[in-house]
This record gives structure tokens, C-alpha cells and sequence, in this order.
């Protein structure tokens, strides 16, 4: 609708700091505000996933080695378990491993070799997001709210500062 002869509009008012989060999620299709750009970065809950799947059970196997090798048993048995991915097949052979053994152990490779394959996949797979192109507060370019006071504590005065 035209605006009628003698009347003008305004700019809308500008928002306030805390409603300018610094990045926002983007789904296809999405309108993208004023002052917002289209940025990939890599999938970071698949990269978390894979570092933590294959660290907790390289961790476990790099354990049992070293307590192994402490109690002085033999390096040749428990040694191939410090190598990640296929040290814990090499074991199953090198350790005589039956039964519950080899069930673990295999376990101990596939969660490796998971936690890998996770990680490939979380930096092939890039996540697509909005991150605001402006400053929001001249004092601060990154954060113009923060979720924790800032304290000070000087020789003989104390400062407390919290932006919101």
C-alpha cells in the first residue's frame, strides 16, 4: 500500500544488543536478515562424536598396555595394543585371546575405527549457518551482552561490571 502524500515512514528502530545473536542456524530456504552472511563450517557434533567414540576406546587400550608393560609382562603380548585402529586385531593373536578376549578386543578396534569414520564424516559434511557481518556495541565488536559478570580486583578497590 503507498503511503499517503505528507507522510513519510521511519526505519524501523534498531533492535537491541541481546536480540543480535553473533551466529544463527540456517535451514534451506530460510530468509536471511540484514547484516547476516552465509558461512560453512564442519559438522561439530559429528567431529565431537568421532574424537570422543575413538579417544575413549584408544584410551582403554593404551591403559591396559601400559599397566600391562608396568607389571612387567611381556612387550611383545600387550605392545601392539598402543597402536590405535589395528592394534587391538594384532593383539587377538599376540595375547592367544579366546572367548571374552576377542570379543573385546575386536570391540576395542570397531569403536576406533567408528570414532574415525565419524570424524571423516563430521569435516566432509559442512554445516551451514548465518553469522552477523556488524558490530553491536562499539565497546565490545564481539559480545555486546555476556552471560558472566566481569570482576576486578585491584590493591585497594573491587569491580564488578555485567552487560545485559
Amino acid at each position: 500500500m503507498p503511503v499517503p502524500p505528507g507522510y513519510y515512514l521511519l526505519p524501523p528502530p534498531p533492535l537491541p544488543p541481546w536480540a543480535n545473536p553473533r551466529t544463527i542456524q540456517y535451514e534451506e530456504g530460510d530468509p536471511i536478515p540484514r547484516g547476516y552472511a552465509l558461512k560453512t563450517r564442519a559438522d561439530r557434533a559429528l567431529v565431537g562424536a568421532g574424537l570422543l567414540t575413538f579417544g575413549i576406546s584408544y584410551a582403554l587400550s593404551f591403559t591396559v598396555a601400559g599397566v600391562a608393560i608396568l607389571a612387567e609382562e611381556d612387550f611383545d603380548e600387550f605392545g601392539p595394543l598402543f597402536i590405535p585402529f589395528v592394534g587391538p586385531m594384532i593383539g587377538t593373536s599376540t595375547l592367544d585371546a579366546e572367548g571374552a578376549g576377542i570379543f573385546w578386543l575386536t570391540a576395542g578396534a570397531v569403536a576406533q575405527v567408528g570414532g574415525l569414520l565419524l570424524f571423516a564424516a563430521g569435516l566432509a559434511n559442512e554445516e551451514v549457518y548465518l553469522e552477523r557481518q556488524f558490530k553491536v556495541s562499539p565497546r565490545d565488536p564481539e559480545h555486546a551482552a555476556s552471560p558472566w559478570p566481569a570482576i576486578s580486583i585491584g590493591a585497594s578497590s573491587a569491580e564488578l561490571r555485567w552487560r545485559f
